[in-house]
């Protein structure tokens, strides 16, 4: 008997996957996707006689979109949100990293867990009633008023500062870290984007179909970008759908929807 579909359940979107237009080559996968909605829109014109009575509305521009919420904060999505790639610092390509450290006075000197970038620290700060204190700008000999950083992250205190704690800012070359650039000029690239989603019996809910939409060309929306900075906070995101302008006459699809055994 042929497989022939009609009402089911929606179990849950399982997972979305974007593809280079060209080359195929995936670029981005999310897993984790909640409070997904597939819209479509079109143009209406109403076509009217001479006394202004309706005769049809003819109907153009069909456009479509795809949105969602991340239940995770991805880097691979926002830096395809932002038209940029995410960046993977390596031996050979360290990424520019920043920190803070308090340390704890003991001494004439504090040594930092990372090896500063040469002249990335110019001031230091005491800890006064847990609140940063008094500023100690960096020099070439330790003074009563100023300090000294070794290239190993060792810091030489002022002479004033005996006891207590101090506050640092600084940067440092890091081979364990990524990073995600926004550029003003860089916007999203177009894709193609398969959705995967489950499905169940009406009948028999223990009988799960396989579903897809497969969208042949489309692009993340840069006009609302939100990454919600709490605990909680998802990391929405939409896609719109386009038809490819160049295909062969009739070759106009916008999405197809797929459901298999």
């Amino acid at each position: 008997m042929a497989f022939n579909k009609n009402e089911v359940l929606l179990d849950r979107v399982r997972s979305l996957t974007c593809h280079d237009l060209e080359t195929k080559k995936m670029l981005l996968r999310l897993t984790s996707l909640e409070d997904s909605s597939l819209n479509c829109t079109a143009e209406g014109e109403e076509i009217t006689d001479a006394i202004g009575a309706l005769i049809t509305t003819l109907y153009r521009a069909k456009k479509a979109t795809f949105s969602a919420s991340n239940s995770l904060v991805s880097l691979d999505l926002a830096a395809a949100q932002y038209g940029s790639k995410k960046e993977v610092a390596s031996s050979d390509s360290k990424i520019t990293d920043y920190a803070y450290e308090i340390l704890k006075v003991d001494g004439e000197s504090v040594k930092l867990a990372h090896a500063p970038i040469v002249n990335s620290i110019k001031w230091i700060y005491t800890i006064e009633n847990n609140e940063v204190g008094t500023a100690f700008a960096v020099g070439s000999a330790a003074t009563e008023l100023e300090a000294v950083v070794a290239n190993d992250g060792t810091i030489t205190l002022p002479t004033s500062v005996t006891s207590g704690k101090v506050y640092v800012e600084y940067q440092y070359e890091s081979e364990n870290a990524v990073r995600v650039v926004n550029k003003a000029s860089e916007f999203p690239s177009a894709v193609s984007v398969v959705i995967y989603a489950y499905f169940r019996d009406v009948c028999n809910e223990n009988k799960i179909y396989s579903g897809k939409i497969i969208c042949p060309k489309a692009k993340l929306n840069p006009e609302s970008v939100e990454l919600a900075l709490t605990s909680t906070g998802k990391h929405p995101f939409e896609f719109v759908i386009n038809r490819d302008y160049c295909a062969e006459e009739g070759e106009d699809t916008l999405f197809e929807i797929i459901l298999s055994e």
